[in-house]
């Protein structure tokens, strides 16, 4: 991954992105003194580099009975890390998929509507995935800060 480096204009489009990434080039530079020309090439140079990548979020606390469910998951054997990793990162109900040093060898997130979904979950899919030794979960109850304008972009 190439890193590039961000000066103080890019940082500020970044920030103005943030607040509202359907405003357009032209308003930006309205706002920044600056051409429309000029704030569209600092953006396709961030868009091109993955610096930042525009895309709708979704507003866990608007849905139905949000539980961020935290799955702390021991591999079998070091060598098995990797793939169960893929693997989890395959299934479309988990949403993040991180390989760890420390407590667990992965963390992977989902969202569940109650206890029962996730009890099922972890015995029908997790449970039967090669390589998976012990799943440990922590519920988010109460969802208090999160920065969706830090993240990994992965493709």
């Amino acid at each position: 991954m190439t890193r590039i480096p961000l000066d103080e204009l890019d940082q500020k489009i970044i920030d103005r992105l943030s607040r509202d990434a359907r405003v357009s080039n032209r308003e930006i530079g309205r706002e920044f003194g600056l051409t429309e020309g000029t704030i569209r090439s600092r953006l396709k140079r961030l868009l091109d580099n993955k610096v930042i990548r525009v895309a709708a979020v979704t507003n866990a606390n608007r849905l139905k009975n949000p539980f961020l469910a935290y799955l702390w998951i021991e591999a079998d054997t070091a060598g098995d890390i990797q793939a169960l990793a893929e693997r989890l990162a395959s299934l479309p109900e988990i949403t993040f998929v991180s390989t760890m040093l420390g407590r667990a060898d992965v963390l992977a997130m989902t969202l569940v509507e109650n206890g029962s979904q996730l009890t099922d979950f972890l015995h029908q899919t997790i449970d039967k995935i090669p390589g998976v030794r012990r799943v440990r979960y922590s519920l988010g109850q109460n969802f208090i800060k999160h920065d969706f304008r830090y993240c990994a972009l992965v493709d």
